[in-house]
This record gives structure tokens, C-alpha cells and sequence, in this order.
């Protein structure tokens, strides 16, 4: 049985309560002045102003951004989802009515059908190893987007995603059955839950809340910043921290909006979108540790796989790799991540999982 929900309410939930309340009344910000600018930028993301992910673009990448261009580029940032779900901000992108966005790892893996490779279920061991892609891949990535119309200036982190549930603890294989599984992140997610023998809902990320807590599904994996966001851990009775898939989180603008900005700011964001990103990074996993300890402490029942389950469980979602090599992403862009993954992990073998 889990534990029974403490009465004493972490600071942490009722500071982000208090936050979500002010965030309504302000969905959109001004950087910059328009009028003065040579370039205005409209950008939009599903983050709630204030909390969590969009605290840290307020406090490091907006000020960065301001100052490097020097009033040429003013900036209206459209918080909290008022442009619509990721999808519906890509497709405003294409047509010209919002120049910016900064995506969900939903939204990221919606760019291009290649992007997906980076969630591939233990694919990744450590942020270590995310990090070290990230130095030797984003122009590889930013060549992907590139064909889609847009450009990366950053690329952060979703997180290592959580499994939460509201009915059984999932723990092994076994247990993925018992439970309804939410699938929001496309093809590749709803292929590992098949694999592991669930029958996954797909839904759309804004129906994901409401539907939860009607019982339509019991089940899903998240990020604990967006499990905290949404409140529901207070559905949710069991989390497995298990690191079954790492997701990205990109910020993109569209290739035009991108063309048009001087190029001495071109090049200046683009020698800083590492070192920011490391910054923005370093922070917004700090925070993803905070927002999981709290929903643990508020009364969710941390339920970790052992060895032997966790090896059954990349057994049974490994092959994914090969099989939507050639559908999704092509074989060439797995073997070059597989290839710098060999690299970093022969030069710290202490990196490697023990067998």
C-alpha cells in the first residue's frame, strides 16, 4: 500500500500553486521595444510564466538574448500555451505568425520525423553522455530542423523521463500490462509500450490532466517538472524513476526569422547556444531532482526496478533501435550516436551500467 498523503503540504507545491494563480493573469511579455527594433520576433511556449522551465528562460536566456543584440531584436513571448499545443505553434510557425518557439520534448520530437532517435529507450546512461552528443551532434540536428524550416538555438533537456501510474506500480515487465498507458510523444513511444506488451491511449498533451483524473488511463511517462505543473500527483500513487527514455527540449525560430537577424548576432548566439544551454541545463536539472523529491515527499511511493528488471525491460524495447531505423531516422544518423557514444564511453568506463 502506498503511503498515506502527508498533511503537511511541501513548500514547493504551494509556491507553484501561488505561481500558477499569478501566471494567469499574464500569459505574454514584451523584451525589447518593437517600434525601435529591426527585428520582432513573436515566440510562444506551452510553460506556465514563472514556474518551473519558463522561470529559467526568464532568469538566463532572455537577458542573454536582450543584451547581445542590443535592442535590434525585441522579443513578445506567449506563455502558458495561449498559441496552442506544440503542434498548432509548429504550424503557426510555417505560415509565418510566430517566429519562435520553445518546444516540449512532444513539440521537439514533432520537428522531423529523425529527431526521435535521441528517445530511444536506453539509449542514454547519464546527462554525461546527453552532453557530450550535444557538443559533437546539434549542427548534425540543426542540419535536420534546417530541412524543416527552422533553426536550434538551443537544445535543453525535457528530462529523463519518470513512470508514473495511479493503480499498479509498475516495476517490471511484467507489470506494464496491468496498467492503461497514456502515449502523447508519437510513434516510437507507443511502440516501446507495445512492446512491453501495454495498450496505450494516444492523446494529445492537453487532454492528458483532465483525462487522468477521469480514469480514462492510469498510467504514463513524464517529466516530474510537468507532473508537478499539472498536479497530478495527486493521481498518481506510484513513480519509477527508472531511465527509460532521455528527451530533448528545443528552442527553435523559423529559418526566415533566423536569415533576417544581423549576422554579427548570428554569430554571437551561435557561439553561446552551448555554453547557455550547459547554464540553463546544470539549473533545470537541479530542479527536475527538487520537482521529483517533493512529489515523493507529498506521498507518491517510489518503486525502483532492480537490476534484473530493468535488464528485462531494455531486452524487450532495445530492438526498437533497428526496427524504425529506415521509418523514422535513418540507420546512418543511430550508427553516428552509437559511434560517439562507443568514444565517450571507452574514455570513462565508469560511465558504463555494470553488467
Amino acid at each position: 500500500m502506498p503511503k498515506p498523503r502527508t498533511a503537511v503540504f511541501p513548500i514547493v507545491f504551494l509556491c507553484l500553486i501561488l505561481l500558477a494563480s499569478a501566471a494567469g493573469a499574464d500569459d505574454t511579455q514584451m523584451i525589447g521595444d518593437k517600434d525601435t527594433a529591426k527585428q520582432y520576433w513573436k515566440t510562444a511556449t506551452l510553460a506556465p510564466k514563472g514556474i518551473g522551465y519558463s522561470r529559467l528562460f526568464e532568469e538566463i536566456l532572455l537577458p542573454v538574448i536582450q543584451e547581445e543584440t542590443k535592442g535590434d531584436l525585441a522579443l513578445k513571448v506567449y506563455w502558458g500555451g495561449v498559441m496552442g499545443d506544440d503542434e498548432q505553434v509548429i504550424k503557426k510557425m510555417r505560415v509565418g505568425q510566430l517566429q519562435g518557439a520553445g518546444l516540449s520534448g512532444q513539440g521537439t520530437f514533432l520537428l522531423s520525423p529523425e529527431i526521435p532517435v535521441l528517445g530511444l529507450p536506453f539509449l542514454f546512461n547519464s546527462y554525461e553522455e546527453v552532453d557530450f552528443i550535444k557538443e559533437k551532434m546539434i549542427d548534425t540536428f540543426d542540419g535536420i530542423v534546417a530541412k524543416e524550416g527552422f533553426k536550434v538555438l538551443l537544445w535543453l533537456d525535457q528530462d529523463f523521463d519518470q513512470i508514473y501510474s495511479a493503480k499498479v506500480p509498475v516495476q517490471s515487465a511484467a507489470d506494464f500490462p496491468k496498467a492503461r498507458f497514456i502515449t502523447w510523444f508519437g510513434p516510437l513511444e507507443g511502440r516501446i509500450l507495445e512492446l512491453l506488451g501495454a495498450n496505450p491511449v494516444p492523446m494529445g498533451v492537453t487532454e492528458i490532466p483532465s483525462s487522468m483524473r477521469a480514469g480514462v488511463a492510469d498510467a504514463m511517462m513524464a517529466p516530474a517538472i510537468w507532473v508537478a505543473g499539472t498536479q497530478l500527483y495527486s493521481v498518481f500513487r506510484y513513480v519509477n524513476p527508472i531511465r527509460i527514455r532521455y528527451v530533448p527540449g528545443f528552442v527553435v525560430v523559423t529559418t526566415e526569422a533566423w536569415n533576417g537577424a544581423p549576422e554579427k548576432h548570428r554569430k554571437r548566439l551561435y557561439e553561446l547556444r552551448l555554453p547557455l544551454a550547459k547554464k540553463f541545463c546544470t539549473r533545470s536539472r537541479q530542479e527536475s531532482d527538487r520537482f521529483l523529491a517533493a512529489i515523493i515527499s507529498y506521498g507518491l511511493k517510489e518503486v525502483k526496478s532492480t537490476p534484473e528488471q530493468t535488464a528485462k525491460i531494455k531486452e524487450l524495447t532495445t530492438p526498437v533501435w533497428n526496427e524504425l531505423a529506415g521509418k523514422l531516422y535513418s540507420k546512418a544518423l543511430l550508427d553516428e550516436i552509437l559511434g560517439y557514444l562507443k568514444e565517450y564511453r571507452a574514455s570513462h568506463p565508469q560511465a558504463c551500467p555494470a553488467k
